[in-house]
């Protein structure tokens, strides 16, 4: 026990001070590994997706360009068909056939256009994810480095 004109205080309580500042910066450390894991599994199936994603962003545009041109072509097709047919007279039943081909075309373009404004979210929600580990790792191993 240490006395002093001010106060009285023992050893044993800067001790137990000491192992309390050791175990909230153990608890932080533990804290940000629980923080870590999280983020990996509410993200695993993104990064699955991400390796079975194409290698280069330029196939996924390449292909998507083929689909729209393909879905306008087939379109095209269906409004042909529906009006060549009603001008030429023929049982209702076949204009009818043009105009599904036509509403088949028009939705698949729709669904192929919005695939591809979806997925450009998802890259943004990827990186968002790499950026938050990444200063998650990095107050480790600052916190390590202690």
């Amino acid at each position: 026990m240490k006395r002093t004109e001010s106060s009285i205080f023992t050893e044993e309580v800067a001790k137990i001070a000491e192992h309390t500042g050791k175990m909230a910066e153990r608890l932080e450390v533990i804290t940000i590994q629980n923080e870590i894991e999280r983020l990996d599994r509410e993200n695993a199936h993104a990064l699955a997706a991400a390796q079975t994603a194409p290698a280069t962003p330029g196939v996924g545009i390449a292909g998507g360009c083929v689909q729209v041109i393909g879905l306008l072509l087939f379109t095209a097709f269906g409004l042909f068909f529906a009006t060549s047919t009603s001008q030429m007279g023929a049982p209702f039943i076949l204009p009818l056939f043009g105009g599904g081909f036509a509403l088949i075309g028009v939705i698949s373009l729709i669904a192929v256009i919005a695939k591809a404004a979806t997925s450009g979210a998802k890259d943004g929600q990827a990186s968002s994810y790499e950026t938050r580990r990444a200063e998650l790792v990095q107050k480790l191993a600052a916190l390590a480095e202690k």
